[in-house]
């Protein structure tokens, strides 16, 4: 493969393909079985804006690898510069990146609160590093606001006109939207509150090795409030086992009094987000109904009227 020939330390025994979303993933083993990922940045999803395979980009999501390599006690992907001692390989048009492969266990869910607490823990040790953590120049990464909120709420809305969606429950998810646009837009941004996050913290994002969590997949880290981190993560968390999850959170870094009203509004949030996403996938279609069934007569619905943090069903069940 072109691509691994422009790193000349690695002497490769074998590739195998892991999978294609918003990067395609191979894993690489060199002949003294040290295990790799290469990464060739390019989207299945055609709706993905190009802003995410620009090479200053890429090269920002590599620089904080690094970062959180040599200044931290966590074990993330860490960052391989290829011949010309650069983190971003330019092969036909196409940028890849090539970094160091994490040992551990992927979990379709969380499904302990043991395990929770260590995903909680894992959270408050990125989240303590990007709060302090001095921003190189040149560094670009994207900013998480309402606008990709407010694309997924114009998408479902004309998939609803089609009958494609059901009106009623597209009228409870943007009411809830809304209303989450408004709370993220009342928050002033800090250096407690707002940094740089991973912001795909769900489990297919994380592995389990021994007493641990550890963070992969960091392609969709962006500028934003540290809160949408584990609101996006509490959608795959039992709400039986948030609260160990943000008791282990706190031993590294503080929530906000207010942190329940809050994580609420970046559950829904987050889901709005990534369903920018999601609607642009061709196989949405077959799954895109009943979730959006699923949040409209659970979480949003209740975020509109009351509180769901620590109760309700989760999507799973």
């Amino acid at each position: 493969m072109e691509a691994i020939n422009n790193y000349s330390s690695i002497h490769y025994q074998s590739i195998v393909h892991i999978g294609t979303n918003a990067n395609t993933v191979f894993k690489i083993m060199d002949q003294m079985n040290n295990c790799y990922s290469l990464r060739i940045h390019q989207s299945r999803n055609d709706a993905m804006d190009d802003v995410w395979t620009e090479k200053e980009v890429i090269h920002s999501e590599m620089v904080w690898l690094e970062a959180l390599t040599r200044e931290t006690d966590l074990v993330v992907p860490s960052p391989i510069k290829n011949n010309d001692s650069d983190y971003v390989t330019s092969i036909n048009g196409l940028n890849c990146t090539l970094l160091k492969w994490v040992d551990g266990e992927q979990k379709p869910i969380v499904p302990s609160s043991e395990e929770a607490g260590y995903v909680g823990e894992m959270i408050g040790k990125l989240h303590k590093h990007s709060s302090s953590w001095i921003v190189p120049l040149n560094f670009h990464r994207p900013l998480f606001d309402h606008t990709r909120i407010l694309q997924s709420l114009e998408k479902l809305s004309q998939l609803a006109d089609k009958d494609e969606l059901n009106k009623d429950e597209v009228k409870i998810v943007k009411l809830a939207g809304e209303r989450a646009i408004s709370m993220m837009n009342d928050i002033e941004r800090t250096s407690g509150n707002w940094g740089i996050i991973h912001a795909d913290l769900i489990p297919s994002n994380f592995v389990f090795y021994e007493r641990e969590a550890r963070a992969i997949d960091f392609g969709a880290c962006v500028f934003g409030y540290y809160l949408f981190d584990l609101g996006w993560t509490f959608s795959y968390i039992h709400p039986s086992f948030r609260s160990n999850l943000l008791e282990a959170y706190t031993k590294h870094f503080d929530l906000p009094i207010n942190y329940i009203e809050l994580l609420e509004g970046f559950f829904v949030a987050a889901q709005l987000e990534t369903m920018n996403f999601w609607i642009g996938l061709p196989e949405s279609k077959e799954w895109l109904p009943g979730h959006i069934g699923k949040l409209a007569s659970r979480e949003f619905k209740s975020y509109v009227n009351k509180q769901f943090l620590f109760s309700g069903i989760p999507y799973w069940e």
